[in-house]
């Protein structure tokens, strides 16, 4: 499992990756992280493809 963290529209959040096709955005709340969104996206192969994915994601959830 491997695990970001990161600030995002002036919120600290996480994005969690289970290494396969998993991936789940996630906010701190009462001291836990907490998913808020979830989603599987086939043939990430890397770290780096899935990171660069994942931010593509959360910017598509921004209202425009």
């Amino acid at each position: 499992m491997k695990h970001w963290e990161l600030e995002h529209n002036d919120n600290h959040m996480r994005i969690q990756w289970n290494e396969a096709a998993t991936f789940n955005f996630q906010m701190p709340i009462g001291g836990r992280w907490v998913d808020y969104h979830c989603f599987t996206c086939y043939g990430i192969d890397t770290e780096q493809e899935a990171l660069e994915h994942a931010h593509e994601v959360l910017n598509e959830m921004e209202p425009a």
